[in-house]
């Protein structure tokens, strides 16, 4: 069950448009700016790393560092930990 659980999520994350993620990042006030966020939306729809896997994870993050910043990768990961744990699977991240 949970690997299907993690299928959908990644999936979900392939479909996260712009305006999904800004309102994430005000929710759980992470600084991201609308570029960013279409260049976050942009990479994730191309990604095919599984981000419970640390290393697909680290990969996945370094990816977007290398398209915006190291700041907005560490943003990404928070708020990645951050509805991980809203939804009681921050486990799932370890």
């Amino acid at each position: 069950m949970k690997h299907v659980a993690q299928q959908i999520v990644s999936q979900k994350l392939r479909q996260l448009t712009v305006d999904d993620l800004l309102h994430y990042s005000q929710k759980y006030r992470i600084k991201i700016t609308r570029a960013e966020a279409k260049q976050i939306v942009s990479a994730l729809k191309k990604s095919n790393e599984n981000p419970f896997d640390p290393k697909g994870r680290k990969r996945m993050l370094k990816n977007l560092a290398a398209i915006t910043s190291n700041d907005t990768a560490r943003s990404v990961n928070q708020l990645l930990i951050k509805l991980a744990k809203e939804h009681g699977v921050e486990h799932w991240l370890q």
